[in-house]
């Protein structure tokens, strides 16, 4: 059989069965199989995170609770566990008389408007608790509530500044982690984002799920039918990074390639493993697939630098200033204010060299919290200064209760935040020569309503949206890149 292909959901024609039988699958998958079977819904779920309220079966502590989030592994692992997934709704679509080639279509929310009006808004299938002969849609689930499918998704939601990052990945402190996430090993959540993974990845799951929806916590995420399509666009979206030129090269260390290996189950509900490696041509992962609108790779002109040469040619930049505690961010508006000391390097100055205009990176560091909370606008200004503050980005609060907790793979540490402020900082007069106090604002972005009723067969599993709430920043740092 030929790679399946998948397809934009916003393009599919009338009359078009695909969301049809991904309907009657998840119903098939939710209502007839034991919580054991590796092709059930919600264990193939907790593959990502394990559901509160949900016991894990026997023999399962091999296979749940193994999403990789903040590391260079974030692409790849959901690479395979979307494979594996589609794998089992394919199988389960074909022995309910469907077609044969079924395959997975992705949400592009990011398609501009002017070419789909609609395309910010989740489609029509994914929103109604009930069909119109009042049979369960099976493709609803708790989310925020939304009205016309629109959870408020705007240009801060659905960016893709994240194809313009070279490096997949970095490993220089106080930098951005590249476009694919830091080198980590196992990591099932804590640390720093790629900038994929903050934007739109994290700032999807958020608008969806706050602030009880499933969609708001890693747990919990892969219980939404619309979880597999956000996961697909994602997985497009690298590609299209991957194919934008020679440059754009994934790590070819072996560390990533084959350096650890994941488990998961397959269509017929088999164990296997793979590496980083066997994600790479898409043709090739389990049964085989392919993006519609995806172009062909342009052929590099020659090889590209390795892992080693990138990080023997990084710069590593110097820490010129931090807060001296915590920032409390609990009311809708919070500060904090640091000072910036920098001094050219002892090199620079020694060989006489003119004082130039660093790269700037500000990073939120340590960032715990409890709850499902909210997003927060973040922006750098001067302390009573009367230019209006300017907006860097979001601080996405994606999993980060998984990542604050003291029995996780980091201690409770959290989740860190970095952003490139260079323009800012030459508009607030931050460069090597000058020290000056700035000051980061955060707002609170508004909570949806909390989303009302549960999916049949999961009434088991809840998120609390009247528990407690709170998210603060342990650190906020400064560094200079010259």
């Amino acid at each position: 059989m030929p790679p399946r292909t998948r397809r934009n959901v916003w393009t599919l024609p009338d009359g078009d069965d695909t969301l049809l039988w991904y309907r009657q699958a998840v119903g098939e998958l939710i209502n007839n199989r034991e919580i054991s079977d590796p092709t059930s819904w919600i264990y193939m779920a907790a593959v990502h995170g394990t559901p509160p309220g949900i016991t894990p079966p026997p023999g399962s502590a091999q296979f749940w609770d193994q999403c990789q989030h903040q590391s260079w592994f974030f692409l790849p692992w959901h690479r395979g566990y979307l494979a594996a997934f589609e794998a089992v709704l394919a199988k389960t679509i074909a022995d309910l008389g469907g077609p044969d080639d079924w395959a997975l279509p992705y949400w592009d929310y990011s398609e501009d408007l002017s070419i789909n009006p609609n395309a910010r808004l989740m489609p029509p299938a994914f929103r109604e608790q009930n069909m119109a002969n009042g049979t369960p849609n099976w493709l609803w689930s708790r989310r925020a509530q939304a009205s016309n499918g629109d959870f408020g998704l705007d240009d801060s939601s659905v960016g893709l500044s994240a194809l313009q990052f070279v490096p997949f990945t970095n490993t220089a402190a106080g930098a951005p982690s590249g476009f694919g996430g830091p080198v980590t090993g196992f990591n099932p959540g804590g640390g720093d984002n790629g900038a994929l993974e903050s934007l739109p990845h994290n700032r999807i799951h958020v608008r969806i799920g706050q602030p009880n929806g499933f969609m708001i916590d890693p747990r919990t995420a892969a219980l939404d039918p619309i979880f597999w399509l956000h996961h697909c666009n994602i997985d497009r979206l690298w590609e299209l990074w991957r194919n934008r030129g020679p440059q754009f090269q994934d790590p070819t260390a072996p560390t990533w390639l084959t350096g650890v290996a994941f488990d998961m189950h397959d269509g017929d509900g088999a164990p296997f493993t793979f590496t980083c490696d066997e994600m790479l041509d898409t043709t090739q992962v389990l049964h085989g697939y392919a993006y519609d609108t995806v172009p062909a790779a342009l052929p590099p002109a020659a090889p590209g630098p390795t892992d080693e040469e990138i990080m023997m040619s990084a710069k590593t930049p110097d820490l010129v200033g931090a807060t001296d505690g915590p920032i409390d961010l609990n009311d809708t508006v919070a500060r904090g204010v640091l000072s910036v000391e920098p001094a050219r390097s002892a090199a620079m100055m020694a060989e006489g060299i003119a004082p130039a205009q660093p790269n700037v990176y500000l990073n939120l560091e340590n960032v715990t919290g409890t709850g499902t909370p909210a997003d927060f606008e973040v922006f750098v200004d001067l302390p009573d200064d009367s230019v209006e503050p300017m907006r860097i980005g979001t601080l996405t609060t994606f999993g980060v209760a998984r990542a604050s907790d003291p029995n996780g793979p980091h201690g409770g540490n959290g989740l860190t935040q970095v952003y490139d402020i260079t323009k800012a900082a030459q508009t607030l007069g931050l460069n090597s020569t000058s020290a000056k106090d700035i000051q980061v604002t955060f707002r609170r972005e508004p909570r949806s309503a909390a989303a009302e009723g549960v999916p049949l067969g999961l009434e088991a599993i809840t998120i609390d949206a009247d528990g407690e709430n709170s998210v603060q920043v342990g650190r906020i740092s400064v560094y200079f890149e010259l």
